[in-house]
């Protein structure tokens, strides 16, 4: 019985927290252990039991202090964010092949002035002087590819 004594203070301090406490219910679980012991004829107690007196012993004490500890499981943090499920990677990739086929339609300036902002994140006025047209144009191009990009993407969804 004597040679579960590290293992059941381990699994103590592990319930509790708090070294001292372990140290006293693992001192008494031996000793309503011995005591059981006392009664029956044959030396009866096990390792199981041993874990069961100890686990009962720091329930009591929780409830005669009125400090249950509570673990709450947080279930968003430990599980699999729902874009990394295979079916939503499948559907992005659909979607993302989809919207280059969009981008395929659209026309040379279009295209261009949509592609280098944002694909590249240039600003407008970069994208001016890439292109040699004023800002002005530059937002009705972006503005026309995206309306377009909308339309037939709504089409295909």
């Amino acid at each position: 019985m004597l040679e579960y004594y590290k293992e059941i203070s381990y699994y103590l301090l592990r319930l509790t927290k708090d070294k001292d406490l372990a140290r006293d219910l693992t001192q008494e679980t031996y000793a309503k252990a011995l005591e059981i012991d006392k009664k029956a004829e044959k030396t009866t107690i096990q390792k199981a039991y041993l874990y069961k007196i100890a686990y009962s012993l720091v329930i009591d004490k929780a409830r005669k202090n009125k400090k249950i500890s509570y673990t709450s499981f947080e279930e968003e943090q430990y599980s699999i964010p729902k874009k990394e499920y295979p079916e939503e990677i499948l559907s992005d990739e659909k979607r993302e092949q989809k919207l280059k086929k969009c981008i395929s339609t659209l026309s040379k300036r279009n295209k261009q002035a949509f592609v280098l902002h944002v694909y590249k994140g240039l600003t407008r006025k970069e994208i001016s002087e890439i292109m040699g047209i004023s800002v002005n144009a530059v937002e009705k191009n972006i503005t026309r590819a995206t309306l377009k990009i909308k339309e037939q993407m709504k089409k295909e969804y």
